[in-house]
């Protein structure tokens, strides 16, 4: 081979390398301000409103795109007060993003805005069992309008199969019925007609303080 095309080689290699260095520092970089962020707003989330933080992510692979911070809660919820909680993630989760200078530069957009974050709340009971009394079981943001789900144990049928490890003896198995739990609509709302509502909620509640 050439000498100068095992320099050019060489060059390319070495050009190839330096820029997956400065992309993994880069995302190391934004990755950590995105767990301080994490951190502090479960911390608030769960002394205000008993909530814990189960998980964490988003959408990061070259920038921060989206985030996502997921809470379970052990007691039964209104869809009222699922709304307040649900809300007020929201609006926390935006504000520490937007207010983080060193984590600005790396955002998708700046300010940072709702449909960029998704906060679920899971309720469970105390033996972390989702409630199958028709309350909320799941509430999260999805395409600007936040969903409320509920826990039911529906019938269903399975589809038919069969075992053929045995091309001479093949088991065929019929459909049969079976309890499943799943989740179900309980209720939706565009998020800005949510935002009215608990606006609203609180401007009443202050007019009738004395």
């Amino acid at each position: 081979m050439p000498k100068l095309v095992k320099i050019i080689i060489y060059l390319v290699i070495t050009m190839t390398g330096i820029s997956l260095n400065a992309k993994e520092n880069k995302s190391s970089e934004y990755l950590k301000f995105v767990n301080e962020i994490t951190k502090s707003f479960a911390k608030e989330m769960e002394n205000e409103y008993d909530l814990y933080c189960i998980g964490s992510g988003g959408q990061m692979p070259h920038d921060v795109e989206e985030m996502e911070v997921l809470f379970v809660a052990h007691r039964k919820a209104t869809i009222e007060e699922t709304r307040i909680m649900e809300l007020c993630g929201i609006q926390k989760l935006l504000n520490k993003i937007n207010a983080h200078e060193k984590i600005r530069p790396y955002l998708r957009e700046y300010p940072f805005k709702a449909d960029r974050v998704d906060i679920s709340i899971s309720f469970r009971t105390e033996n972390d069992e989702r409630p199958h009394d028709g309350s909320v079981a799941l509430v999260y943001l999805a395409k600007n309008r936040i969903i409320y789900r509920a826990a039911k144990m529906c019938k269903e049928m399975t589809d038919p199969g069969a075992d053929c490890r045995d091309p001479d003896n093949i088991i065929e198995f019929p459909p049969r019925e079976i309890i499943v739990e799943r989740l179900v609509p309980l209720f939706d709302e565009p998020y800005e007609d949510a935002v009215k509502i608990v606006q609203g909620a609180a401007s009443a509640e202050n007019k009738d303080k004395p």
